[in-house]
């Protein structure tokens, strides 16, 4: 594979690209909330540097061959070219709305640059070593999530462009994700001692239970085992270790008689994790009532989008298109909530049955190039790659989980190291299998 971009400007845009998906990472909806200038419709800073490394690969002169070559590449190229259609009729209807929804389409060009700058050798050292500081970043971070009220107070706020606002730091949306990717890296990655990986990974398994309290953290543990009984069997047997000292703490901290509530406003108990584990599905007791009466709440939301495809076989085949909310819900801050807290159902909403299908078919594409690229690192004996293709992995993994029951794709700090993950993926299992 030819390297995309030349030397001199490679590093720079690498180092970019690693910075911007460390705050996306890291601190979340507040990075996802930086424009320029800031506030009102300003550029948001993820939009600027994915425009930056387009930019750099188009001027660079390179061919793009290799990345069109892909199989994932198809069903992107067949969702940028539905979504340009439906981007062309709605813009001039609905202005800077339409572009907002189509966020997830657009974001997508990650993966393009993700794919050119994975394609060149320098690329797999300077990802172990990003790997490493962002994710330990990510694990202390986490811990600081039952403080996050008092300690939100001395961040600054940034305004969205619904109008409610939100703290820059200490914003702690989606830490169950990316805490488990963190988990999943501690123990494949070996600079640490056993006990001091199988303590700090139990020590967050344990935190994301007990304070985070967010129920789809128990499918995205099922996952996780579920990839290291695939991949890891040693790891496997550590991660039994880490379930041991997770229970070990939690129970440390019933019998302290600390009453620290977590997100929902309950502080742990057995009780209320049954009950939690049961509104999954919309059951559970009084404890969590909230938690699955949201069940519920969305299920009429996709409902009602349902029976607005079926108005016409044109709507259900093509989609809505955006710039129109998909709920008529309105938010504690008499904001409309523009998407149905499912991802699949807002590209179903939005594109329809083909766009849905591509989407599906991108995900298998991309889940084939990780199955691949872990084997070959397996038979290589390339620990570092095999740390760094298991971790990437995972955090494709849980966020896969986590759009089932949030608007995961919708927000760009998610999207955007997503399909960047994603590009990674499969331009590495592409080289490895052309040096292999």
């Amino acid at each position: 594979m030819t390297p995309a971009l030349p030397g001199r400007i490679y590093r720079p845009v690498l180092y970019l690209m690693f910075a911007t998906l460390a705050g996306d990472i890291i601190l979340t909806a507040g990075f996802m909330l930086l424009r320029v200038p800031p506030g009102g419709a300003g550029v948001p800073v993820n939009q600027i540097a994915l425009a930056i490394g387009l930019a750099a690969l188009v001027l660079s002169g390179r061919s793009l061959g290799d990345v069109t070559g892909t199989a994932a590449f198809a069903p992107l190229y067949g969702l940028w070219v539905l979504a340009a259609g439906h981007l062309i009729l709605d813009v001039p209807r609905h202005g800077v709305w339409a572009i907002r929804d189509a966020a997830n389409i657009l974001e997508s060009g990650f993966f393009v640059v993700g794919f050119a700058l994975a394609s060149d050798e320098r690329f797999r050292s300077a990802l172990t070593r990003w790997l490493d500081l962002v994710f330990v970043c990510v694990a202390f971070y986490a811990l600081l999530y039952p403080f996050q009220g008092q300690l939100a107070r001395f961040s600054p706020t940034i305004s969205s462009m619904s109008g409610y606002e939100a703290p820059l730091f200490f914003n702690f949306v989606n830490t169950s994700s990316v805490a488990l990717t963190a988990v999943c890296h501690i123990l494949l990655r070996k600079s640490w001692p056993p006990l001091v990986r199988a303590t700090l990974a139990g020590l967050l398994v344990m935190w994301l239970i007990v304070f985070v309290q967010a129920r789809i953290t128990y499918l995205q543990l099922v996952l996780l085992v579920a990839l290291l009984a695939l991949f890891a069997r040693r790891e496997l047997r550590e991660f039994a270790v880490v379930t041991l000292l997770a229970a070990v703490f939690a129970g440390l901290f019933l019998l302290s008689g600390i009453r620290l509530p977590g997100r929902l406003g309950q502080t742990f108990s057995l009780d209320f994790l049954m009950s939690h584990v049961q509104a999954i599905w919309g059951g559970g007791g009084e404890a969590t009532r909230d938690a699955a009466e949201g069940v519920g709440l969305r299920m009429r939301w996709w409902a009602e989008i349902q029976g607005n495809l079926s108005r016409s076989p044109f709507d259900w085949f093509l989609g809505l298109g955006y710039g129109q909310p998909l709920t008529s819900f309105r938010g504690l801050s008499d904001d409309v909530v523009r998407e149905p807290h499912n991802s699949y159902v807002s590209i179903y909403g939005r594109l329809g049955v083909v766009g849905i299908t591509l989407f599906l078919a991108f995900l298998a594409t991309i889940a084939t190039a990780s199955a691949r690229l872990i084997d070959l690192a397996r038979r290589s004996g390339n620990r570092e790659l095999d740390a760094a293709a298991l971790t990437m992995t995972c955090f494709l993994g849980v966020h896969v989980i986590y759009a089932v029951g949030e608007g995961g794709m919708e927000v760009s700090f998610i999207a955007a190291p997503f399909y960047f993950f994603a590009g990674a993926i499969a331009a590495m299992a592409r080289r490895g299998v052309e040096i292999d």
